[in-house]
């Protein structure tokens, strides 16, 4: 029977084969989302054009104006419509953790998109780098279908 999942991956590793080979082979049997990262590109644009990089208590990208959202909007849809690109044929779906509430853009942490769609999947993944599972593992306290990997 298939099964819907959900993954999420730190802009950094979505180049990784690893990633890409996991993906696709869940994608064989499954319906497959894939929430697409960025982090350290916007911090990268955001500085680029002059914008301090805060967070909050949370770890939550803090923004205060609409240029900057849409900073990070556009580096999320670039980052959307490349893994798109790569998985082409391969049936899966690639979103950005991007929001719309009337009007007002409201990019998203995905991690708390994760946690938004947890329960309409059977299975959920978040992919990140050595140095932050210990971090990812205690943001998903409380959400045991979400596995924490590493690449």
């Amino acid at each position: 029977m298939s099964k819907n999942i959900l993954i999420k991956a730190s802009g950094d590793l979505t180049e990784n084969k690893k990633f890409f080979d996991f993906v696709t082979k869940k994608a064989q049997k499954n319906y497959v989302v894939v929430i697409c990262g960025g982090g350290t590109k916007i911090s990268k644009a955001l500085e680029e054009a002059g914008y301090p990089i805060c967070y909050d208590e949370c770890d939550r990208r803090i923004t205060k104006t609409s240029e900057e959202r849409m900073i990070m909007r556009n580096i999320l849809e670039q980052e959307e419509k490349r893994l798109q690109d790569k998985f082409l044929g391969d049936g899966v779906v690639v979103i950005a953790p991007i929001l719309y509430a009337g009007s007002v853009l409201c990019p998203i942490n995905g991690d708390d998109l994760m946690k938004a769609y947890y329960l309409g999947f059977d299975e959920s993944y978040v992919f990140t780098k050595k140095e932050r599972i210990e971090k990812k593992q205690k943001v998903f306290v409380g959400f045991p279908k979400v596995k924490v990997r590493e690449l």
